[in-house]
């Protein structure tokens, strides 16, 4: 806004700078054309009056010569009719002198009239003078008014930005306080995860131990597994293949694994918990230990009442007819 004022101060200076040579050289010349139109009037006039006054001397010179000679030679008759002419003569001039005169005068007319005329355009360009200098000091009066505003703006705006630099200021410490505090409450609640998450790891682990000793007391306390009042199945399991004796059967029957899993579902679905599985592995089946082993687990777990609730299988043992 400073520069804005600065701007039309000088745009205000070379306007009025611009505009005063003008107005001087317009008036100048309106002044020195109507001194020429003057002088040029009066020149002709007195130029004029010297042609009639000589015109008149030589006339009245002629005039003079004439009647001298006309008294040495002349009749009265021709002394009257000289006169007459010379009178003609001096009547016409006269009347063509006349006509000079009042063609001066229509001349001095005209030009008092351009001088008039002259006067009226340089008041009205006075006048006009006038009214720029009253708006040019209207302006200046304006551009000090603004000046004025323009500093007590420019000081409240310097105020201003003091206290928001100083708010600023104030606005960091507190952020950066914060930012600090939040650090150490980050810090803090990072480790309180760490020891959150260890406690956690730990407590699975306590949970684990104490499932597997919860689930040793449940088999010290759980009755031993026995054949008493079940149905009985018996399956021989060789390197040749699988049979099964179900319940009531006098012999075994050759079947294949699927066969017997199915033989074996059907008889979970009748019987339920009173299923009594009976592995039976010759000690000449040529077996390992490991597939002896993984075959009595598997099978238990699927249909044996005693490990419905337990997974947990004994080492396969062997047993004979």
């Amino acid at each position: 806004m400073h520069q804005q004022n600065n701007t039309l101060l000088q745009i205000q200076d070379t306007h009025e700078e611009n505009f005063w040579p003008s107005f001087s050289d317009v008036m100048m010349v309106i002044l020195m054309t109507f001194l020429l139109v003057t002088v040029a009037v009066l020149l002709s006039n007195t130029r004029l009056l010297q042609d009639l006054r000589s015109n008149i001397a030589a006339k009245d010179q002629a005039r003079l010569m004439a009647a001298s000679t006309l008294k040495e030679n002349a009749t009265l008759e021709e002394q009257l009719d000289y006169y007459r002419r010379q009178l003609s003569s001096t009547e016409t001039e006269l009347m063509r002198s006349e006509a000079l005169v009042e063609k001066t005068q229509t001349q001095l007319k005209e030009a008092k009239t351009l001088a008039a005329t002259q006067a009226s355009n340089l008041a009205a360009r006075t006048t006009e003078l006038q009214a720029v200098q009253a708006n040019l000091n209207t302006v200046s009066a304006t551009s000090e008014r603004l000046q004025t505003e323009l500093t007590q703006t420019k000081q409240a705006q310097e105020a201003e930005a003091t206290q928001l630099r100083t708010e600023l200021k104030q606005v960091q410490e507190t952020l950066s306080k914060s930012q600090a505090e939040n650090l150490e409450k980050e810090t803090t609640l990072t480790s309180l995860r760490t020891q959150i998450e260890e406690n956690r790891k730990e407590l699975e682990s306590l949970e684990g131990d104490y499932s597997q000793l919860d689930q040793k007391y449940q088999k010290l306390l759980k009755p031993s597994r026995s054949s008493k009042g079940k149905k009985v199945v018996e399956v021989m399991y060789t390197s040749a293949g699988y049979s099964i004796r179900k319940p009531g059967d006098a012999s075994y029957q050759s079947v294949g694994l699927s066969q017997l899993n199915s033989a074996l579902s059907d008889l979970k679905l009748n019987h339920g918990n009173e299923l009594y599985v009976k592995i039976v592995i010759p000690s000449n089946s040529g077996l390992s230990y490991n597939q002896a082993w993984a075959f009595t687990r598997d099978t238990l777990a699927k249909y044996d009442y005693y490990y419905q609730e337990d997974n947990s299988v004994p080492a396969a043992t062997a047993e004979e007819e």
